[in-house]
């Protein structure tokens, strides 16, 4: 799976923009300055590069023109706001770049990222909708991005940092498994599972535990609600791939 690395100031607007390139490429977003991500690009090594406009308005042409020196070969595309391009474009001396505008197109945007990737738009959607989803549903953003760091590449994969949030992705795509937290604050794992096996809609959906929580009476008490495996954190991904595999076959 091709890298994306987007750095500099981020608007909320942008990263739920950029939850839609995660079902096609990792996305890691870096919002320190310009100067400072010069490490974290050469650790991370990207296949593509965005640089946030509201960062490079406070000095447009010099860091803009110092990474694409550093990150030579890189593609580099910028982001940001319709009214942030036109202030940019006033004080940018230099080539002309190519934007993703946010809120952006969705097909525009992949296009964009495809063309520059040099990669076929129509095959990147033909082998996404051809892998099957999981929801990983976990309260620590540590979690939720390692475990789509370990299934990217095999499945797209979906992250809710709540059982609320978890209902409202689900409204959208059912996805063919979940992968489930015991310990988290306002709804936890079991009351995720109970609510999940109450709708006729996820009755039968697989639900596997990865969790810390080893409590006999915590794990005894899931038993009626038929989950379809308990895994402990930490946890390999050997043994996660092949429990995700056992359980979709």
């Amino acid at each position: 799976m091709k890298q994306l690395l987007a750095i500099g100031k981020t608007s909320e607007d942008a990263k739920a923009a950029f939850s839609y390139l995660e079902k096609y490429f990792g996305v890691q977003v870096f919002e320190q300055s310009i100067d400072t991500a010069k490490g974290i690009v050469g650790a991370m090594k990207p296949d593509m590069i965005l640089v946030s406009v509201e960062e490079l308005l406070l000095s447009p042409t010099m860091a803009l023109n110092e990474l694409q020196k550093e990150c030579e070969g890189i593609p580099i595309v910028t982001y940001g706001k319709v009214e942030d391009f036109v202030r940019f474009e006033k004080l940018y001396v230099g080539e002309p770049l190519e934007n993703l505008k946010i809120p952006f197109d969705e097909d525009a945007a992949l296009f964009l990222v495809c063309s520059k990737l040099k990669i076929s738009m129509k095959k990147l959607k033909q082998e996404s909708a051809n892998k099957k989803t999981i929801l990983v549903i976990d309260d620590d953003a540590t979690t939720l991005r390692s475990m789509k760091s370990i299934l990217d590449n095999k499945y797209n994969v979906e992250l809710a940092n709540s059982g609320e949030k978890a209902f409202q992705m689900m409204e959208k795509k059912v996805p063919e498994l979940v992968l489930l937290d015991y310990d988290m604050p306002v709804m936890n794992g079991k009351e995720v599972l109970e609510k999940i096996r109450a709708t006729k809609e996820y009755a039968n959906l697989p639900v596997v535990f990865v969790t810390a929580v080893t409590d006999k009476s915590n794990i005894t008490s899931l038993v009626s609600l038929r989950p379809s495996g308990y895994l402990l954190k930490p946890i390999t991904m050997d043994v996660l791939l092949a429990e995700i595999e056992k359980v979709l076959k």
